[in-house]
């Protein structure tokens, strides 16, 4: 009877702790896991350019802006448990007399086979398809570990040890997971997380006899983190905006070397709005980007993307929050619209 009881007890104790520890089966590289954890949420952005102007060797200007950027998920330890990655590339044309054309494209990861790399791969694999291998690749990792894995410098700079699955460069992907973690929020009870952003060129102008031409694009990026209920439990934004001048003959206007590439939130105090604000009497003392852009993020915390879209704006005063006059007043008509489309991409399946 004794042995029987000695028996019984320690099935039961197996099956408690069994019961204790969970089921660690699971894959969370796309999901937020447990929804009462704690977590950081970054968002990083590494934009390159290129281009050249009506020359002896080109009939039209051009100039390309590659906005490459990166949601990343870090526990405790500093280990990457979820991430995702995109890139926004769109470019401007311009002829010999400085009109200007400019259009948008959908991401890379909505182009999908329509990117047409399967057929120029080495792996015969795409651009998403890649990209999906080298995510999986850096979870468990940390920055560090990210920074120093070795890359196959002759062979376009893919890591040496995901030959087989990816052989695209992914030197923006590993700046952008860098500076993702400089600009993290901490979020708590997401169950998913979402990457979007939206492409605007409407800065981009022609060139006339009184000022020169310009070609930029602005790519707004969100990353949302949501729970169970779709309700936004973090949020980060930023912009990527660059440009370039052009003259009526179609010249550049200075060098594509000379291109400021940080996105606005890394500019931080450079991007200069803190005194355009003051002046205007909208925030005392002046908001800089960034800072109005942390009060809008936090503004987001507990809304659903009904909530967002139905934002009361001050079409009056440059579109921002009616609810936030005191401390974000910039336009977030391109914000919002952005943390729209991540919030539907964190439930959609294979979304970025």
């Amino acid at each position: 009877m004794k042995k029987f009881l000695a028996v019984l007890l320690t099935v039961l104790m197996s099956i408690s702790l069994v019961a204790c520890g969970g089921d660690t089966t699971g894959d969370d590289s796309t999901q937020g896991g447990d929804e009462t954890q704690t977590v950081k949420m970054g968002l990083g952005v590494s934009s390159t350019v290129s281009g050249n102007g009506v020359d002896a060797d080109h009939e039209s200007g051009k100039f390309e802006q590659d906005a490459t950027y990166a949601l990343v998920v870090f526990d405790a330890e500093g280990k990457i448990t979820n991430v995702k990655l995109n890139v926004a590339q769109n470019s401007v044309t311009w002829d010999g007399t400085g009109v200007a054309t400019a259009g948008t494209q959908p991401s890379k990861f909505e182009r999908d086979d329509d990117y047409g790399m399967r057929g120029a791969s080495p792996i015969e694999a795409e651009w998403d398809e890649q990209t999906r291998a080298f995510e999986e690749y850096v979870i468990g990792k940390t920055v560090d570990e990210v920074k120093g894995m070795e890359l196959d410098t002759e062979n376009h700079s893919g890591p040496v040890d995901l030959t087989s699955s990816c052989t695209i460069s992914v030197v923006e992907f590993i700046n952008a997971i860098v500076n993702a973690a400089e600009n993290t929020v901490e979020v708590t009870g997401a169950t998913n997380f979402g990457l979007a952003s939206i492409v605007n060129p409407e800065s981009t102008a022609n060139a006339s006899a009184d000022s020169d031409g310009t070609a930029q694009y602005d790519t707004t990026i969100a990353a949302v983190a949501t729970d169970a209920d779709g309700k936004i439990v973090g949020a980060k934004v930023d912009v990527a905006q660059q440009s370039v001048k052009f003259d009526t003959t179609g010249a550049l206007v200075g060098a594509l070397e000379d291109v400021d590439l940080r996105s606005k939130v890394v500019k931080k105090e450079d991007y200069g709005m803190k005194e355009t604000s003051a002046n205007m009497g909208n925030i005392e003392g002046g908001g800089e980007w960034y800072e109005q852009a942390a009060a809008y993020e936090a503004y987001l915390v507990g809304k659903t993307a009904d909530e967002v879209t139905g934002m009361e704006l001050d079409a009056e005063n440059h579109n921002g929050p009616v609810d936030l006059a005191t401390s974000c007043t910039m336009s977030v008509v391109d914000l919002n619209a952005a943390v729209v489309k991540a919030v539907g991409n964190a439930t959609a399946e294979d979304a970025q």
